[in-house]
């Protein structure tokens, strides 16, 4: 599979010259750089790559494909973020009174992936239908 890296839309691009954009990506802080590596979940990283995939084909109003992007970094670094928590969900035994330990976070992941989700799949509709109205539908999820 192929590696990828997102730069924070917002962030403070680098002053120094690198010599290849992997250069860049590979010397930039977590909190700059989302890469393909951060997802050690085969499923997350597929996740991932398709919503990147799907942005890196829109085209449009400059600033609704700004929001767009910006709403994609958001919810990478959420994916990202949320990680050790998937890992420590999957591997937690089940004993009694642990359902509700677990009740909570296992609520907040599921609304998360409902999001992520939602916009993903608005990502593929607006490059199956790139049209203004759907691209400022896409910039304006929430």
């Amino acid at each position: 599979m192929t590696s990828w890296w997102m730069w924070n839309p917002a962030g403070t691009p680098p002053v120094r010259r690198f010599r290849s954009e992997e250069a860049l990506a590979r010397s930039a802080p977590d909190t700059q750089v989302v890469r393909s590596a951060d997802f050690t979940c085969p499923a997350q990283r597929r996740r991932a790559t398709a919503a990147r995939s799907d942005f890196l084909r829109v085209t449009g109003d400059p600033v609704q494909v700004a929001l767009v992007e910006q709403r994609l970094w958001t919810l990478l670094v959420a994916l990202r973020r949320a990680q050790p928590l998937r890992d420590a969900l999957a591997s937690a035994v089940p004993r009694p009174g642990r359902a509700a330990l677990v009740a909570e976070p296992s609520r907040e992941l599921a609304e998360f992936d409902r999001r992520f989700d939602q916009f993903a799949d608005a990502l593929r509709v607006l490059v199956a239908d790139p049209t203004p109205e759907q691209l400022r539908h896409t910039a304006a999820l929430d």
